[in-house]
């Protein structure tokens, strides 16, 4: 059975390393990773994509203004 895990941040380069590394680190690996992100002017959506090649097509990123 696939799951959907939903992300959704702003503006936290500092710790979205952490949470990419989390679900990363699961066992389970029948998943889609969703982040949605509020219009981060921080660097947090340049991280994510970053991350996103470790994830084999799983994860999609999602950013525009709250």
């Amino acid at each position: 059975m696939k799951i959907s895990i939903i992300t959704v941040v702003k503006n936290n380069c500092k710790t979205i390393s952490e949470t990419l590394e989390s679900v990363l680190n699961q066992t389970y690996t029948d998943y889609e990773y969703i982040i949605i992100d509020g219009g981060s002017d921080d660097g947090t959506l340049d991280i994510s994509k970053k991350w996103s090649l470790k994830f084999d097509g799983r994860m999609k990123y999602y950013s525009s203004p709250d």
